[in-house]
């Protein structure tokens, strides 16, 4: 029994851009996790794999029909998020196509809250596994490679005839230790040669919080299951030692969720020796000067915070994060201090942001930056003037996008969005495809391009102070 499993390839449709910068999909040379998880799950269960990564590999639908008629597959596993679901469309149309007895199944957080649509829609998929996918799938294939029944298979839905069935959902995997590391056999050695420049390490699941904006604690789970410290530092020696590569980022949605486990895992590193950088992700909530030293010490340079909005009733009454401007700014200064990079992330678009034609008139150039004159509360430009005093060292700003899953898809009207289409390709965080109770879809394209121009030069303008600041440094050193 073969299974080849593809990432699908990401919408290949022109967008216009800001400034002559073309918006599209964020296409970052970055192997996926998740099908390279359930690849190393499947290959321990004795099932030979291959691994397709038709996304960050840029392959066109020709090149993915070649790697399925050269391997051959019994079952095709393609994974895919809401942009590019259309495309995965068309990969288990075209598997369908040139081997008609393949069984097709498609994965990932989209179609785990669509599953039935996406059968009714596609009747080239066989299959939709919801959730997580590990367990699920090798059970699955099993069931195939056997000919056996489906109905006893949690977390699938499939066709009966004419009916569509959901079978129960699939608890979570309790122990993530238990998992082998992914796959990374199977990743092809074009990921170096266009630019992979960290290679991706999970160390957590799940998310006790419920952002308006995100589906992990549905997809996931409201409880935080963490992998052992060692276990993680098991994985980053192996990959250091199998592949020499010392650049990592940690995909977890909250890293130092747990700081204790945080600190474990950076004495772990240190402990080894290993000679690593690293990026990760995490709340301004969750991050002490003690923790920060131990990050910093154990090879951490970049942080990825999300602060979504410079607007606190915004942050309390809309977005369901539970944190405070103050809290972000504080966050920012310890990561400074311990000679971490910060890059802040925002999102625009949110109900109860209004438009304000007359932003131009506020701005005033500063030595390292621009101010903001006058009064921008309430305005959906008041994160701009936020931003600017939070001082990360890197911004960028995306658009309230509803996805399937989250509280925005789920309760729009109530909570004063209106979704205006579900082309599922403008579902990049770059395109609006909403409006809202205070903001007409043509007030919030101005207000993005804005952003946009306006990071661009804070951006700029931040790196050059950086680059002063290191030269300085070197110099008097």
């Amino acid at each position: 029994m073969k299974v080849l499993l593809i990432n699908a390839p990401a919408a290949d449709i022109p967008i216009a851009g800001v400034d002559g910068k073309r918006l599209g999909l964020i296409n970052i040379i970055s192997p996926p996790l998740g099908t390279s998880y359930i690849a190393a799950v499947l290959e321990k269960g004795g099932f030979k794999v291959s691994l397709c990564d038709a996304q960050s590999l840029k392959m066109k639908l020709d090149d993915i029909g070649k790697t399925i008629l050269e391997f051959k597959p019994d079952v095709v596993g393609i994974s895919c998020f809401t942009p590019n679901y259309q495309q995965a469309q068309k990969v288990a149309e075209l598997s369908k196509h040139l081997l008609p007895k393949v069984m097709t199944v498609i994965g990932g957080p989209h179609v785990s809250f669509t599953a039935g649509q996406t059968l009714r829609e596609t009747p080239s998929i066989d299959v939709v596994v919801r959730g997580e996918g590990e367990e699920t799938m090798l059970e699955l294939v099993k069931a195939i490679a056997g000919k056996l029944p489906l109905t006893g298979i949690d977390g699938i839905t499939y066709r009966v005839k004419h009916l569509i069935v959901n079978n129960a959902d699939r608890a979570f995997i309790d122990d993530l230790d238990t998992l082998p590391f992914p796959a990374r056999h199977l990743w092809s050695e074009k990921y170096i040669k266009r630019g992979m420049h960290e290679v991706p390490i999970l160390t957590s699941r799940g998310c006790p919080f419920g952002c308006v904006f995100c589906s992990t604690s549905k997809m996931a789970g409201h409880l935080f299951r963490a992998r052992s410290p060692a276990n993680v530092v098991d994985e980053l020696q192996s990959v250091v030692n199998d592949y020499d590569f010392n650049r990592f980022v940690f995909n977890d949605d909250t890293f130092t969720l747990d700081n204790k486990r945080a600190i474990d895992i950076c004495n772990e590193i240190v402990e080894r020796g290993l000679d690593i950088t690293w990026a990760c992700s995490t709340r301004v909530d969750s991050v002490t000067p003690e923790l920060l030293s131990h990050m910093s010490e154990a090879g951490c340079n970049m942080i990825y915070y999300g602060i979504e909005s410079g607007n606190q009733n915004i942050l309390d009454r809309f977005v369901g994060k539970r944190i405070t401007i103050e809290q972000a700014k504080n966050a920012v200064k310890l990561a400074h201090d311990a000679g971490i990079t910060t890059v802040a992330s925002y999102i625009i678009g949110f109900p109860g942001e209004r438009a304000d034609k007359a932003f131009e008139s506020y701005l005033k150039k500063a030595e390292y930056g621009r101010t903001y004159e006058g009064d921008l509360t309430g305005t959906v430009f008041e994160t701009l003037a936020c931003a600017e005093e939070i001082e990360s060292d890197q911004a960028q700003v995306h658009l309230l996008t509803p996805y399937p899953g989250t509280r925005a898809y789920d309760e729009a009207e109530s909570l004063g969005i209106k979704i205006l289409t579900t082309e599922w390709w403008r579902y990049n965080l770059q395109l609006p495809v909403i409006m809202t109770n205070t903001m007409s879809v043509e007030d919030i394209w101005s207000a993005f391009v804005t952003y946009m121009r306006e990071f661009d030069t804070y951006n700029s303008i931040r790196y050059q102070r950086r680059l002063k600041h290191m030269r300085r440094e070197q110099f008097y050193s």
